[in-house]
């Protein structure tokens, strides 16, 4: 049984999306919280296994309270629920440890896909086009922001303070969770899944 949470200010809306997840018989949602500052008691008492978080809830930023708690309860996975579809916010939501990003315009089916996915594997999804994420570190997307401004990777060790090795081993990664075959491909991607602005991107011979 996946237990679930839903954070959001609206009662009304949350206990619709509570009887929409409750007619599945492998979810129940053990509380809708509308005060985050009430979160982590409820945290302590229930243990959920996801928590599908408003990206705005009363003056708080969803995404801040994300990045809080997935630090201090890693194993839990968070689904962002949010009526932008704006690339960057969903950037961030990644960056701060949410597992998908959903829009409130999606279908309820849609939802409940998202939180079997979300429970049953390590990926990032975001909204209905159901494009997966390969699951870059925060330190790989730093990198990754490095690459695409034409930096070598003894420059870039230099930035990040590492050794030209770890750099090597971190492009490495990069390029293979993003399935492409070159530091131009990773970049490209990078950009077109908003990781990173295209802003960054400086089309160089180094990058090939």
């Amino acid at each position: 049984m996946k237990k679930i949470f839903i954070l959001d200010d609206h009662e009304l809306f949350g206990e619709g999306l509570k009887s929409i997840l409750e007619k599945e018989d492998d979810m129940c949602v053990y509380k809708v919280v509308t005060n985050p500052d009430l979160m982590n008691d409820y945290i302590l008492e229930f243990h959920p296994d996801i928590i599908i978080c408003d990206i705005k809830i009363k003056e708080v930023n969803g995404l801040d309270v994300i990045k809080k708690y997935k630090t201090i309860y890693p194993n839990i996975k968070f689904i962002v629920l949010s009526g932008y579809n704006i690339d960057n916010y969903k950037t961030r939501a990644f960056q701060n440890g949410a597992s998908a990003y959903v829009l409130k315009e999606d279908s309820p089916a849609h939802l409940v896909n998202i939180v079997r996915e979300v429970y049953a594997r390590n990926i990032k999804v975001a909204s209905s086009q159901s494009f997966i994420i390969s699951d870059l570190t925060p330190k790989e997307i730093e990198i990754l922001s490095l690459m695409s401004q034409d930096l070598t990777n003894t420059q870039i060790s230099e930035i990040a303070y590492m050794s030209k090795r770890t750099i090597e081993y971190h492009v490495s990664s990069i390029i293979k969770k993003l399935n492409v075959n070159s530091r131009l491909g990773a970049v490209i991607k990078g950009i077109r899944l908003g990781l990173i602005e295209e802003t960054e991107l400086y089309h160089n011979e180094k990058l090939k």
